[in-house]
């Protein structure tokens, strides 16, 4: 399998099930506890390691207890960690998520060592022999870890190495300008069409056809759309490629974009077809919503593969 090099959030997950939201200043019950690792690119790294991939983390923990279990979780999922650097001053980043009744979560975090990323820690070497570069949005949130990111943006660029980036829906207005700075760089970025009016600061009705036009005009070469109705889409100048959501039953929708990341990735390095990319995706993503917490309990390639064989047309 291939090398994959990713930069983001590592963070440990305080996953709560509430019944119900109380009013501000109330107060909720949980009926469920967990505590387990987690972040953005951190949950793709793990699926595509457990897809066969070397999946190398760039990324900062605190000098603490969480951050020594984020390590070892890590290393125990075969990730490569030799350029995940420790914070002396700043926590392991924490995560409260809460999931309601309809498995829907709302998530509450402190950036903490992650934001501390700087640019001096990354280096060259993490991208000998690696076919893809995959960033999350939240490392553009906020300086020193947004120039890291851009230099290993850079770095990627220099050789020839693809880059993906995807996008979350709770900090795409706030990180638009960058995104759009950084198209003529960047292979592919993936995130939600109801999204995509904020990145381009357009009504949120406006018409997809133009909006992906616009952003393909803008150098980037493949837009994966996490939702559009019931499908996802795969749009290339010339071509779109559809696949529909496949029927589960929602526990949890923690990770569920960042699965559906990892499918999209796999199946590019794998020279899947633009369709068969969005079925993966799609079936990563679907799978990801039936587990409690994201982390560990992210799908494998299996868990997609049967999924798929389980609901393909017959």
């Amino acid at each position: 399998m291939a090398v994959v090099v990713l930069l983001g959030d590592i963070n440990i997950d305080l996953v709560l099930d509430i019944p119900a939201y109380p009013a501000e200043g109330g107060e909720a019950i949980a009926t469920r506890q967990m505590a387990v690792i987690g972040g953005s690119a951190t949950n793709t790294a793990i699926t595509l390691a457990r897809a066969g991939h070397e999946a190398r983390m760039i990324g900062r923990v605190g000098n603490d207890a969480w951050g020594r279990q984020a390590m070892s979780d890590l290393s125990a999922t075969g990730i490569v960690t030799h350029w995940i650097g420790t914070d002396a001053s700043e926590p392991t980043q924490i995560n409260v998520v809460t999931v309601g009744t309809s498995g829907e979560r709302t998530m509450f975090a402190y950036r903490g060592a992650n934001a501390r990323l700087a640019p001096g820690a990354v280096i060259e070497d993490a991208f000998d022999g690696a076919s893809l570069f995959h960033l999350s949005g939240y490392a553009l949130l906020q300086a020193p870890q947004s120039e890291a990111a851009r230099k290993a943006i850079d770095l990627a660029v220099a050789r020839n190495i693809p880059v993906s980036l995807d996008i979350p829906g709770g900090v795409v207005s706030t990180i638009a300008a960058d995104v759009l700075a950084l198209l003529p760089k960047l292979d592919t970025i993936m995130l939600d069409s109801a999204d995509l009016p904020r990145l381009l600061d357009r009504p949120a009705d406006s018409v997809l056809g133009p909006m992906i036009e616009a952003l393909l005009g803008g150098g980037i070469r493949r837009i994966a759309l996490k939702g559009h109705g019931s499908l996802s889409l795969l749009c290339q100048r010339g071509s779109t490629d559809r696949a529909p959501w496949f029927a589960v039953e929602v526990t949890d929708t923690t990770g569920a974009g960042d699965a559906f990341a990892a499918g999209h990735i796999h199946g590019r390095l794998t020279g899947l077809s633009g369709r068969e990319c969005c079925r993966l995706a799609n079936a990563f993503g679907a799978m990801a919503v039936t587990r409690k917490g994201a982390g560990l309990a992210m799908p494998s390639l299996q868990d997609a593969l049967s999924l798929m064989d389980a609901q393909s047309p017959r």
